[in-house]
């Protein structure tokens, strides 16, 4: 039979009854949200309301609590009415000091539904294990009640769903890699990184993913997202694991093509200005190339380093400040180089130049006009670029 009302709390929190709906997303005082959704979680037994005034007004923060709570939970009730009249009634009872969640009314909450599939799944055989936990997955839209997500009380209760969720889409992407179900492996590994984005093991699955259904371009698109993604937010470069599938998804990307002409068009840069920017991966393909070319012509090659750092030669303050910093030196950087100059970032407040063909002399000055037009570009930023350089030398072949 289906419910009178639908309740979500995985992302965001909403009421339905099939025609209205009430969202957290609409302009209600905090309290509100907090007082209802606290009685829906705890819908199993009645609170009294030394319990709720504990949870709105830590520290006792208000004169008269008690009637106070009576006024919000006028509110709450208000609220509910927008679902039909005398809803808010139904819905939240009060007797002997304490208020409720009427647990007779027939309604379905997702974050209930998402439970009890997973138990269905854990009992289930090899066969049907798969369909509930996609089942499972499905349901879980973002963190529980992730509007309020920093509340004390949602976040072990988040946490704990969270796990589950990652659990059942660990299990699910690890049999539908197995039984060669590769397109619904990239909806679930989407689905996933949506709402946990740090997450590599999904990354690795949809790498693999979409090499075994030929889509080597998007690969590439995604390793390339997960680089500067992990950079920006950690300062490191992906696993190992994964770089290996990326390497492997360039090596092997390419269709036989017997037209030259189609090749070279496919070879063929979009016109730009400025540098050339890359993943560090490519940057160390390039840097060997060059070592070789250095061995065989005897030409110079540079090697520059600049670090960011704040004006007393510390790490900048937050990761925030470090990416906008970051960025803008990355235009920087691009427009003071020749075309024919590469550079990657190297760690998170870090960049690295390729020079070739210029001196030592030449390098310093290069990078001494690099920090001059950032500090021209952005007088009023306090920081400090640290620079150094050194040769690529053809000895490093002999290592």
């Amino acid at each position: 039979m289906k419910p009178n009302y639908e309740i979500t709390m995985f992302g965001e929190f909403t009421i339905s009854n099939g025609k209205e709906i009430i969202t957290d997303q609409a302009n209600r005082s905090k309290k509100v949200w907090t007082l209802l959704e606290y009685l829906i979680v705890h819908r199993d037994r009645a609170i009294t309301q030394k319990e709720l005034v504990d949870l709105l007004w830590p520290g006792n923060d208000t004169k008269d609590p008690i009637n106070t709570l009576k006024v919000l939970m006028h509110r709450v009730r208000t609220l509910l009415d927008e679902l039909g009249k005398d809803s808010g009634k139904k819905m939240i009872y009060y007797k002997s000091g304490a208020y409720g969640w009427n647990d007779e009314l027939k309604y379905s909450i997702d974050t209930a539904e998402f439970e009890a599939i997973l138990q269905h799944g854990s009992e289930a055989d090899k066969d049907k294990k798969l369909d509930y936990l996609l089942q499972a997955i499905r349901l879980y839209q973002g963190d529980f009640l992730q509007k309020n997500a920093t509340d004390p009380w949602i976040v072990e209760l988040s946490g704990v769903y969270k796990a589950k969720f990652l659990q059942a889409s660990s299990e699910a992407a690890e049999m539908l890699f197995e039984q060669h179900r590769y397109t619904e492996l990239i909806s679930l590994c989407r689905h996933v990184i949506k709402f946990n984005p740090y997450e590599e093991t999904f990354y690795l699955y949809l790498l693999k993913a979409l090499v075994k259904t030929q889509q080597a371009d998007k690969a590439q698109e995604e390793y390339r997202h997960i680089s500067e993604l992990f950079f920006r937010e950690f300062g490191i470069t992906p696993s190992e694991e994964l770089t290996a599938i990326y390497k492997e998804v360039v090596e092997t990307s390419h269709m036989p093509e017997m037209n030259l002409e189609i090749i070279k068009e496919k070879l063929t840069e979009e016109p730009t200005e400025g540098s050339f920017y890359c993943e560090f991966e490519f940057f160390k393909t390039i840097y060997r190339l060059e070592a070789r070319s250095a061995a065989r012509t005897g030409q110079s090659v540079y090697i520059g380093l600049m670090t960011v750092m704040n004006a007393k030669g510390d790490d900048l303050p937050n990761q925030k400040t470090t990416n906008r910093v970051m960025d803008a030196l990355q235009e920087t950087i691009r427009r003071s180089l020749r075309k024919g100059d590469i550079f990657t970032r190297y760690s998170l407040n870090q960049y690295l130049i390729m020079l070739p063909t210029t001196t030592y002399e030449t390098s310093n000055m290069v990078m001494e006009r690099i920090k001059k037009a950032y500090r021209r570009e952005f007088p009023n930023t306090p920081v400090l670029l640290r620079c150094s350089t050194t040769p690529l030398t053809p000895d490093e072949l002999k290592k």
